[in-house]
C-alpha cells in the first residue's frame, strides 16, 4: 500500500525548499535542502515501487549534484522538471490510483507483445511471465500486434518466425524498427540462416521454443529496468593548484565523471575513506613526499589494494616510469596531459575497477550478492536501523527437495531453477531491499524498515506465486516450492542472533512439511 501521507509531506517540504531558493539571494544552503528533499522522495518512490515518480525525479536528481550555486539557467531547468514530478505525485496520492492498484495487480508491469501463429499454445507462458514482472499480450494477427506495441509503448515484441522466415513478417518487422520497440525472434528450430535473417532485421535476441520465462525475463530486464550507473569517482592528489584546476576543467564536461581534488598528501587516507574513489590520480613529485611513497601507504590497506593508481608526472625517463609501475601504479600520464587522453584513461581504469568489484560481491550463477557481501550489507542495515530506531527483517529461503530436481532432471535444469528463483526474488521485493545467494539452493532477503509479520506475509505471497511457475525440461514441465524462515530486528538485536533465529525458523518450516513460511518464535523459538 502506498503511504500517501508520507509522500505528501516530503513533496510539501520539497516545494517549500524550492520557494526559498527563489526568495533568497544566497541560494547555496537552500539548494542543499532542496536536493535533500528530492533524494528523500526518490528513496521513498523506490521503496514503494512508484515507478513514475522515480522516472520523473531522475533528471532532476542528475542535475542537482553538478550545481553548487544555482543561477537563473539552473532554476529555469528545475522549473521545467517539477511539473512532471508533481503530476506523478498527484497520481500516486489519488484514490483512483489506489483503487486501480488494488484491482489490477499487474497493471503497472512492463508490457510485452507476443506475436505467434497459434495463440492457444501460449496462454501458459503469458501467465508465467507475470510472476517475473511482465504483462504479456498474445496476438496471432501480427500487424495488429505490432500496432498495439507501438501505441502502448511495449517494452519489447517477441515474434515467432517460421522455419524459412516469412517475407511478409520480415516486412512488418522493418516497419516496427522504424517506429516501435525492440524485438526478439522466437522459433521452433534455430538454423544459422534463420538467425542470420533475424540479426539482419535488427533482432535483440533469439529464443528457441519452448520458452523459459526466467531466460526471457533476463533478456528483457535491461530494456525494462534500466539502472543508472553512478558517475565514476576520481580523486586527484597534486600539490599544484594550477594542475588540479586544469584536471578538473578537463574532466568536468564528462557527466559520468565526478572529480574531487586534494593538495595535501597527509589528508589522502581520510579522502579515500570519505570519497571512496574508483581511480586515484597521483602526482609523482610533491612537497614532503613522492607519489611512490603515497602509493605504498595506500596499497598497505587491503580495502584499497586493487584501486587503480595513475601517476601524473613530468618525468620522461623510462627508468622512473618503470619504477612507478613497480610500486603500485597502474599507469602514468606525462604532463601536460590532453583532455581526451586523460578522460579515456580514467574511464577505462574506472570501468575495470568496478567490474572487478562486481565479481567480488556477486554470485556468478545468479548475479545476486554473494554470501560475504550479503552479510556485510546485513550488518550495515542493522546499524542503520539502530540509528533510525526502525525495524528490519531477515529471511532465509531454501528450495524444497532440490537434490531431487538435480537427480531427476540434471544439474543444467537445476541451474535454471536457481536462476529462476533469483530473478523472481529480485522482481518481487523493493529496490531498497537486499537479495543474496547464501549458497547452494539457499537465498537471503533483507527487508528494510519492515516488521517481521509484514515480511512473513510478503514471503508467503511470493511462495504461492513461485509454486505456480513451470520449469521446462526435455519431456515437459515441473514446478518447485520453497520454504522460508524470517526473524526481525530489534526482537533479535545482534546479527548472530538474528541469523540463527531465521535459520531455526527455516528448519521448523522444513520439519513442518516444507512449502511454508515460519516466523522466529512460532516453533518455540522465542527471542
Amino acid at each position: 500500500m502506498v503511504n500517501r501521507i508520507e509522500i505528501h509531506a516530503i513533496w510539501t517540504a520539497l516545494v517549500q525548499a524550492w520557494q526559498q531558493i527563489w526568495q533568497t539571494r544566497d541560494a547555496g544552503q537552500s539548494w542543499s535542502g532542496f536536493a535533500a528533499q528530492c533524494d528523500k522522495l526518490l528513496v521513498l518512490a523506490r521503496q514503494q515501487g512508484l515507478v513514475r515518480i522515480e522516472q520523473e525525479l531522475m533528471p532532476l536528481c542528475d542535475l542537482l549534484p553538478a550545481v553548487k550555486g544555482p543561477g537563473e539557467e539552473e532554476k529555469a531547468a528545475v522549473d521545467r522538471l517539477l511539473p512532471g514530478v508533481f503530476a506523478a505525485v498527484r497520481e500516486a496520492c489519488s484514490d483512483r490510483w489506489q483503487k486501480k492498484e488494488g484491482s489490477q495487480p499487474d497493471a503497472g508491469l512492463p508490457i510485452v507483445m507476443l506475436l505467434v501463429q497459434n495463440e492457444a499454445e501460449w496462454g501458459d507462458f503469458a501467465t508465467q511471465m507475470t510472476a517475473f514482472g511482465y504483462r504479456v499480450q498474445v496476438h496471432a494477427n501480427y500487424r495488429r500486434g505490432m500496432q498495439s506495441a507501438i501505441t502502448r509503448r511495449a517494452t519489447a515484441v517477441l515474434i515467432e518466425l517460421g522455419a524459412e522466415g516469412d517475407s511478409s513478417t520480415l516486412s512488418l518487422i522493418s516497419e516496427l524498427n522504424r517506429y516501435g520497440p525492440k524485438w526478439f525472434a522466437v522459433a521452433r528450430e534455430a538454423s544459422f540462416e534463420l538467425r542470420l535473417e533475424a540479426v539482419r532485421h535488427g533482432s535483440q535476441g533469439f529464443f528457441v521454443a519452448p520458452l523459459q520465462p526466467a531466460g526471457v525475463a533476463d533478456a528483457l530486464d535491461p530494456l525494462s529496468f534500466r539502472v543508472k550507473e553512478e558517475p565514476y569517482r576520481v580523486l586527484v592528489l597534486d600539490d599544484s593548484a594550477t594542475v588540479l584546476a586544469s584536471i578538473r576543467k578537463a574532466l568536468i564536461p564528462f557527466s559520468n565523471i565526478h572529480v574531487e581534488t586534494l593538495r595535501h598528501a597527509p589528508r589522502v587516507l581520510d579522502a579515500m575513506e570519505e570519497f571512496s574513489p574508483d581511480v586515484l590520480l597521483l602526482d609523482f613529485h610533491m612537497e614532503g613526499c613522492n607519489g611512490l611513497e603515497v602509493a605504498k601507504i595506500i596499497r598497505q590497506n587491503r580495502v584499497w589494494e586493487s584501486i587503480p593508481i595513475v601517476y601524473l608526472t613530468a618525468e620522461t625517463s623510462e627508468a622512473v616510469q618503470l619504477e612507478a609501475m613497480r610500486n603500485g601504479g597502474d599507469d602514468y600520464l606525462t604532463k601536460p596531459i590532453s583532455q581526451t587522453h586523460l578522460a579515456n584513461v580514467v574511464i577505462a581504469k574506472a570501468e575495470r575497477y568496478r567490474g572487478l568489484r562486481r565479481l567480488m560481491v556477486e554470485d556468478s550463477l545468479t548475479g545476486l550478492y554473494n554470501h560475504v557481501r550479503t552479510k556485510a550489507l546485513l550488518q550495515q542495515a542493522m546499524l542503520m536501523a539502530e540509528r533510525q530506531h526502525s525495524a528490519l527483517s531477515y529471511a532465509i529461503l531454501d528450495i524444497d527437495h532440490f537434490k531431487t530436481v538435480n537427480d531427476t532432471y540434471g544439474h543444467m535444469v537445476g541451474d535454471q531453477v536457481i536462476r529462476a528463483i533469483a530473478h523472481f526474488l529480485k522482481q518481487h521485493v523493493r529496490r531498497a531491499d537486499v537479495v543474496g545467494r547464501y549458497g547452494g539452493e539457499e537465498f537471503v532477503v533483507i527487508f528494510l524498515d519492515t516488521q517481521m509479520e509484514a515480511a512473513a506475509a510478503k514471503l508467503d505471497e511470493m511462495r504461492m506465486a513461485f509454486s505456480n511457475i513451470q520449469h521446462a525440461f526435455d519431456d515437459g514441465h515441473f514446478s518447485v516450492t520453497f520454504s522460508a524462515g524470517v526473524a526481525g530486528y530489534p526482537g533479535y538485536p545482534s546479527m548472530a542472533e538474528l541469523m540463527a533465529a531465521a535459520d531455526e525458523a527455516l528448519y521448523a518450516a522444513k520439519r513442518g512439511g516444507r512449502n511454508r513460511v515460519m516466523r522466529a518464535g512460532e516453533a518455540g523459538n522465542s527471542p
